[in-house]
């Protein structure tokens, strides 16, 4: 973490049913990383414990091995605890999925209680990763009828075995269990999937500091000086046809509305939030009616959202509820984020890209048109955590024809037995930029 985050003096102006100026000075205290470590450890168990036999029965499978070749980075070795090994999870029918490690060469392992198996890696000629002259007997002790490896043609995270190991475990299972071998493709979206109580945590943690640095972003801005370039984050502004500056040399003028997307917990768990701000005209001195109006709007949209999202349906029913409900509401459902003119223009339009968080590199579940089919057919888990992404296009007939505002959401949220939680406030209120 950025050791700057221990001090972050805050001065932000908010419009609250009204305006308001709040001044806050707030502190976020860096996690030792003894206190990360404990923190990984927990998840580990408590995910192994509550989120991997779900995974593994939905899927139909008794035994899941996923190879980490040494000195070969894999997506989920922080999940597993270790940088290489054969770890075998395997589910006997009782509470508890058993847990092995074999050819372990990690030293941090041998006092870590996660595992219930742990056989060292004596490499017995060069290139052995340790582990095929045990594997066998292993899985043969275990009888398992569908045994699901780590290759896939359509998660990435999922397709972490290499071509040499999926030779070496071909070849040590034997033809018997070798032709029980499915990918783990599924099982393992599923158990990125699960949130336990841990990573909701960190998301609060997190998710409170990126409020804070995108405050003080907000705070830094000087009208016609700051460029986009010059704050830090996801930072647009888009003109009433819908071009956007993203990140660039664009300096801010009246009548713009700024977005500015942030995050923290980067290789623990990502907690993302956005911002929205109103660049003040000469002689205004709250927030114009259009201005108002959108926002106004996109709370609505909010709350559709929050009221329609449980636990349970897969993300594309979701995504089909939620156009459904949109539309009972009068706005107009758009499956990309351009304002589309051969609508009606007088009706707000709405894209949504509602993606799990907490690693950057797994979207799914995602309640969206965009991404693979298989992110929008997984279901949605309990506690399941994911960016509340939506944008709001709002025509103005009277600038003329295809003339629109422009404002767009990035809030944490959690579904609960109860629906949508927030871990962290979403964006409360459209900043006020003078």
């Amino acid at each position: 973490m950025n050791k700057s985050l221990l001090s972050i003096p805050i001065l932000i102006t908010l419009i609250v049913g009204g305006v308001a100026e709040i001044s806050a000075e707030a502190e976020a205290r860096e996690l030792s990383d003894a206190t990360l470590e404990l923190m990984r450890k927990q998840i580990r168990r408590d995910k192994f414990d509550h989120v991997l036999p779900q995974a593994m029965r939905d899927n139909g499978v008794d035994m899941w091995i996923h190879v980490i070749r040494d000195r070969n980075p894999d997506g989920l070795a922080s999940e597993l605890g270790g940088q290489s090994g054969a770890f075998i999870f395997t589910d006997g029918g009782g509470d508890r999925i058993e847990r092995a490690i074999l050819g372990l060469t990690d030293e941090a392992l041998w006092d870590d209680d996660t595992y219930d198996i742990l056989i060292p890696g004596e490499e017995a000629f060069e290139g052995d990763p340790g582990w095929p002259h045990v594997v066998g007997e292993f899985v043969a002790a275990r009888n398992p009828e569908r045994i699901a490896v780590n290759f896939s043609g359509i998660n990435a995270l999922a397709d972490g075995i290499s071509h040499t190991d999926y030779g070496i475990l071909i070849e040590a299972l034997g033809e018997e269990y070798a032709g029980r071998i499915v990918s783990a493709e599924h099982v393992i979206g599923d158990f990125l999937a699960g949130i336990v109580a841990g990573q909701i945590a960190l998301a609060g943690y997190f998710g409170l500091i990126t409020m804070e640095v995108i405050d003080e972003e907000f705070a830094k801005i000087d009208v016609g000086v700051t460029t986009l370039a010059e704050i830090d984050g996801n930072v647009f502004v888009r003109d009433p046809d819908g071009n956007e500056n993203n990140n660039n040399d664009y300096v801010l003028q009246p009548g713009d509305i700024i977005t500015i997307l942030n995050g923290a917990g980067e290789g623990l768990f990502v907690a993302d939030l956005g911002g929205n701000g109103y660049v003040l005209r000469e002689g205004e001195t709250e927030l114009p009616p259009h201005v108002q109006k959108i926002w106004s709007d996109a709370m609505d949209v909010r709350e559709i959202l929050r009221a329609n999202i449980r636990i349970g349906p897969t993300a594309g029913e979701t995504l089909e509820l939620l156009i459904e409900k949109l539309e009972e509401a009068g706005y107009l459902y758009i499956d990309s984020d351009q304002y589309d003119p051969g609508l009606d223009p007088t009706t707000t339009q709405v894209h949504l890209d509602l993606h799990a968080q907490g690693r950057r590199d797994m979207d799914a579940p995602r309640i969206s048109p965009l991404g693979a089919d298989w992110q929008r057919d997984m279901r949605l888990p309990l506690f399941h955590s994911f960016t509340l992404e939506y944008m709001v296009h709002m025509p103005v007939p009277e600038w003329g024809p295809g003339k629109h505002l422009y404002i767009a959401f990035h809030d944490g949220a959690i579904v609960t037995p109860r629906g949508i939680e927030f871990p962290y406030p979403p964006d409360q209120a459209m900043r006020i930029i003078r």
